[in-house]
């Protein structure tokens, strides 16, 4: 996300719920007290229906009342940026910068406590307040111990641009159709971005003749983290896609055509890691699509999974049959680095992907192990590359990072950092399972969130996309769809509660 996230953030000290039910309207009648207006004029009604149309789109703010400017400005510039924050620079960045200020100024200014819930004293907000001081323990530190290595100003971007979520959140309103519309706006630049970004058919081309594409987004891992993510949420909200409705073929043939697309595109990308993430992931909804089958089909349990292993196997066929190569290839092209890491010569491997992490990870390591708890300050990955004595000057010439987030943070920050993440998505995915339980926010919400850590969790072990600015991009997005949700559920349970 965009840095200036790091300079505003300091100074800041269901199955989805029926739209007509009486939790909901209690709580919008909290937030926006009723006013009596007189009449309205055919004219006015006119006007009143288009607003009411626009809903359908966009609903409004549950969470807080601010003034209208604020949203008519940051909304537009959060679509923007969703849309095109993958494969553009310059505009979006500037949406990006315009959303985030608004969403943080409707927080700050109108975040007043309401039913006794306050959103600027969520807990998440305290763990942003902590990336701060993680950040200012970490540069001091620094400069007692290495002062001539040590950065020169206090820099706090990147820790709190993970907690970017924040000002989405508040965007977002706390609505879940906003939620769903902004992941299908991003979903719909990820997949124009082969044309946007990229070389369109050609770079398809290319792909499935063998050549290793990313489509221009920034590089092949990247790429295959932003379809990786696409193809997770078109399978956990599959249910909600694919149920019975008005066009509903045209619907199905587009989501059938969405996840193809998103699911090639990792395999063209050629990325093993992100391959790894995808299974871990795929267990992870697979499991839980069996245990919703079992529970609501449970006399026809034999037959959903012979259906299930043929799906599944049909599937694997198909893909084999048109893409197996790639996958060999690559799998191969990594076998002499791995014989010899079990031969324990690490001094002999090649520079290959897998030969170079080795390398910087035991180098890493060694770094780490001299100040383990507060890291060697923001910069601490940059002094391996520049001033270690063990790495070949290939590798500190041609790399400046440890292909590793969790290596990267802890580096930096020491367990300090790593203990900040852990607490951020424990934070999340805890509140996720006990909103689900008390059925205020979806299955497929809460699976999408799970299978979506596992798939992240996985695949920043081989490269560092919490580094980044797709990785920061991603969190934002999903981070912040699911903590409206979240904090709508709570003010939701709070008015129930009062109202009890």
């Amino acid at each position: 996300m965009p840095p200036a996230f790091g300079s505003i953030l300091p100074h800041l000290c269901a199955p989805l719920v029926r739209p007509n039910s009486r939790s909901v309207e209690l709580c919008c009648i909290r937030a926006y007290p009723p006013m009596t207006t007189p009449s309205s004029s055919p004219a006015e009604h006119d006007r009143l229906s288009h607003r009411v149309d626009l809903q359908r789109w966009w609903q409004p703010n549950r969470l807080l009342q601010s003034r209208a400017w604020l949203p008519a400005l940051g909304v537009p510039a959060l679509l923007v940026y969703v849309f095109f924050g993958i494969s553009l620079d310059s505009v979006p960045d500037k949406a990006g910068q315009l959303a985030l200020l608004c969403g943080l100024l409707m927080l700050a200014i109108y975040g007043r406590p309401v039913d006794g819930v306050s959103l600027r004293r969520s807990g998440i907000l305290w763990l942003a307040i902590a990336a701060i001081v993680v950040a200012l323990i970490s540069w001091g530190c620094s400069w007692l111990t290495h002062p001539h290595w040590a950065e020169s100003s206090f820099k706090v971007h990147r820790l709190t641009n993970w907690f970017a979520m924040i000002p989405v959140a508040i965007l977002l309103g706390g609505q879940v159709k906003n939620t769903y519309t902004i992941w299908l706006v991003a979903l719909c630049g990820l997949l124009l971005s082969p044309w946007i970004s990229g070389g369109g058919w050609q770079e398809w081309q290319q792909g499935f003749a063998g050549v290793r594409v990313d489509f221009g987004l920034h590089n092949a891992q990247h790429t295959a983290m932003l379809f990786g993510t696409g193809a997770l949420g078109l399978l956990a909200f599959a249910p909600d896609i694919l149920r019975t409705r008005r066009g509903c073929w045209i619907i199905r043939a587009g989501w059938l055509l969405a996840l193809a697309t998103c699911i090639t595109a990792v395999v063209l990308t050629q990325t093993r890691g992100g391959w790894v993430g995808m299974l871990f992931a795929l267990v992870v909804i697979a499991c839980a699509g069996i245990v919703t089958l079992r529970k609501h089909f449970h006399s026809h349990r034999r037959y959903i999974a012979a259906a299930t292993m043929a799906t599944c196997g049909a599937a694997l066929l198909a893909g084999y049959l048109s893409l197996g190569d790639i996958v060999s290839n690559r799998l191969d092209a990594e076998r002499q680095t791995i014989t010899l890491v079990q031969q324990g010569e690490l001094e002999n491997l090649p520079f290959t992907s897998t030969g170079v992490r080795i390398r910087t990870w035991t180098e890493a390591l060694q770094w780490i192990a001299q100040r383990p708890l507060v890291g060697w300050g923001g910069n601490g990955r940059s002094l391996i590359f520049d001033h270690s004595e063990n790495l070949p000057a290939a590798i500190k010439q041609n790399f400046g990072h440890l292909h590793n987030s969790y290596l990267d943070l802890v580096v930096n920050f020491g367990l300090l950092g790593l203990l900040l993440l852990g607490a951020l998505v424990f934070w999340l995915l805890h509140r996720s399972l006990r909103y689900y339980r008390a059925g205020l926010i979806s299955g497929s919400t809460l699976l999408f969130s799970v299978s979506f850590a596992v798939f992240f969790g996985v695949i920043n072990l081989f490269e560092s996309y919490l580094f980044y600015d797709s990785g920061r991009f991603v969190m934002a997005l999903v981070g912040g769809g699911l903590l409206t949700q979240l904090w709508a559920a709570k003010r939701q349970q709070a008015t129930t509660t009062q109202h009890l």
